[in-house]
């Protein structure tokens, strides 16, 4: 694999000839920029280029995977609190509650575009540690609150704080991943989501047995706020915002790191805000199927994060057995993520068809749910389990926002109102969870069951614009030309878009 260089004419004088080098600098990324040519060519699965990936997975992936933990921890943690009293404590009526899980989203929302634009002006990583930081003290500043006004005050900050995470790691796994690495990476750190319902079950039941001055229901606060503080500081330390700033490379590590996604063509980073890809990224029919897509999906979801104790008591169990029997489903979680992961990793062109097969699992279980007796609470139960198939479905959307956007302000662009859509839907979903139908909630799972069918239909036709689109450019401009691997390098660096590139091709 060849590589390129920034464009550079040390003799000339010319004013139009210094603008127009300077235009063509902030067209390329900072991976060209960093490039020094002391690699000439580069086997990607070469023994080196495979080594650089283990060292990439070892000290990028975990620190990315906790972080996301925590994070879920933090925005969910609400719920054990509310298991243990503070409904109750804070005189929380009607639907205050509810409102406490949708005002955290509408702070997210308001949030998101900021920080995105933040994270393309200034260094992304230790960005996002400040914020990681804010939000820690945030949770704790949760304990304080004895009413509806001071609480929904907290998350509502706490949501604006918590909005760059998401669309941060997704940056981060396209600068340091190949198009085929990015869907496993992804789902072992989302995957943490459902390591966190273990471990915040386990808590959860912990404090349940706590007998202390202070009420139980601060104490999930307490915990995992003053975790989320002094991670911040470590995320600061320890993480690169692209491979040219990993201390754990070396130089010539970097260069691999580097030459490794170019064949992406989806570029690495731009700090350059470019209105012309805002335009584009408008008009490009996958930006809206992709948000309709990911709103349907987070409406489930809004529900399932705000009530996930309270609908397992609602089958019957005590306070006690709802908090353990929610772990299995944080288990079901990880399992299914790591196995649609390595599916769409290990063959081609079946990310869709998997998108699909989660979605047909959460279908059954949402119907099970919503049709099986109040008698039948074994059956409930396991048809709760199954609605982690739509967790499937929402990271594999992610992994095709990684791989199938190119140009940095376009990418941000897709990102930041993929994460709004999350919101928005993600504000529907507690909402449909009326009071006066708990137990059984009639209106919420029946919206659930309307959500997955309509996914379903999303991703039918995501599939076929996406498959008319690569024949389509295999007509006009087919990759078997001899200098092909030169275009890949030059258009991998060169921060064009993947409507502007007519050597990409989108993943399906």
């Amino acid at each position: 694999m060849t590589q390129t260089s920034p464009p550079h004419n040390p003799g000339s004088n010319n004013t139009e000839d210094r603008k127009s080098e300077m235009k063509q600098t902030q067209d390329l990324d900072v991976g060209a920029t960093f490039l020094h040519g002391t690699i000439e060519h580069l086997e990607v699965d070469s023994r080196e280029a495979r080594s650089v990936l283990r060292k990439i997975d070892m000290f990028l992936l975990p620190v990315l995977a906790f972080t996301y933990m925590i994070q879920f921890l933090d925005k969910s943690c609400i719920s054990y609190a509310a298991l243990w009293g503070m409904v109750d404590d804070a005189h929380l009526v009607n639907d205050q509650y509810s409102w406490l899980t949708t005002i955290f989203y509408l702070g997210y929302m308001v949030g998101e575009f900021p920080i995105n634009i933040l994270f393309q002006k200034f260094d992304i990583a230790k960005t996002c540690g400040i914020f990681i930081i804010l939000w820690g003290t945030t949770l704790l500043c949760m304990t304080a609150g004895h009413n509806f006004a001071g609480l929904a005050t907290a998350r509502l900050f706490l949501g604006i704080l918590e909005a760059g995470v998401s669309p941060c790691f997704v940056l981060l796994t396209t600068m340091f991943y190949k198009r085929s690495e990015q869907p496993l990476r992804t789902c072992i750190w989302f995957s943490m989501n459902g390591v966190a319902n273990i471990l915040g079950g386990l808590i959860a039941y912990g404090i349940g047995h706590l007998h202390a001055a202070l009420p139980a229901w601060k104490f999930p606060f307490i915990i995992f706020g003053s975790i989320t503080v002094a991670w911040g500081i470590i995320f600061i330390l320890v993480t690169p915002s692209n491979p040219t700033k990993a201390r754990w490379l070396s130089d010539r590590e970097k260069e691999i790191a580097v030459l490794r996604v170019v064949e992406n063509e989806t570029g690495m980073d731009n700090k350059t805000f470019k209105m012309e890809q805002v335009r584009e990224a408008l008009v490009d029919p996958r930006f809206w199927l992709i948000n309709l897509h990911c709103l349907a999906n987070t409406i489930p979801n809004g529900a399932v994060s705000a009530f996930a104790p309270l609908i397992v008591n609602g089958f019957g169990f005590t306070k006690f057995e709802s908090t353990l029997l929610g772990m299995p489903s944080g288990a079901s979680q990880v399992l299914a993520l790591w196995i649609s992961g390595y599916l769409a990793t290990r063959f081609k062109g079946i990310r869709h068809f998997l998108m699909i097969g989660g979605l047909l699992v959460a279908l059954l279980g949402g119907v099970l749910i919503f049709a099986l007796p109040d008698s039948n609470r074994v059956g409930r139960l396991i048809g709760y389990y199954l609605l982690v198939g739509f967790s499937v479905n929402f990271v594999l959307s992610l992994t095709l926002l990684q791989s199938n956007v190119a140009g940095r302000t376009k990418k941000t662009m897709f990102a930041s109102s993929f994460f709004v859509s999350y919101c928005v839907g993600n504000l529907i979903g507690p909402q449909l969870f009326f009071t006066r139908e708990a137990p059984r909630y009639q209106s919420g799972f029946a919206s659930m069951i309307v959500c997955f069918v309509v996914q379903i239909a999303i991703v039918v036709v995501m599939y076929t614009v996406n498959v008319r689109e690569n024949k389509r450019r295999d007509l006009l401009n087919p990759n078997t030309s001899e200098d092909h691997q030169a275009a890949v390098v030059s258009l991998g660096l060169s921060d064009m878009t993947d409507a502007q590139n007519l050597h990409f091709r989108y993943v399906l």
